[in-house]
């Protein structure tokens, strides 16, 4: 089982839009300007601090990866959708099980 760790995550996610970001030949402040974002919040997803999820859309977009999202939702949606074929025989309700009311248990 692997272990999640959101600072590593975070410092890989920064330097990938970093490199997307200078990939590019755009600086930090252009980058800024043209996602409507402050450069501070450039800044702090390079430097792995991260940013909001809204935040992080408009970086994407102004870096021209905005069709690119559209794939990788439909990506996760179709691996989602077979997960859930896989795991049909030990479906579990999402729900506590109702408690047994007084009429179900008079006889």
């Amino acid at each position: 089982m692997s272990t999640f760790d959101q600072g590593q995550s975070l410092a890989q996610l920064g330097e990938h839009f970093r490199r997307l970001r200078l990939a590019r030949n755009i600086p930090q402040e252009t980058l800024a300007a043209e996602s409507g974002l402050g450069l501070s919040t450039v800044k702090r997803l390079e430097n792995g601090r991260g940013c909001n999820l809204s935040a992080m859309l408009q970086l994407l977009a102004a870096l021209g990866y905005a069709d690119r999202l559209e794939q990788f939702f439909a990506q996760l949606a179709v691996e989602a959708a077979r997960e859930s074929d896989d795991s049909m025989g030990d479906r579990r309700r999402a729900s506590a099980p109702r408690k047994a009311t007084e009429e179900s248990t008079v006889d």
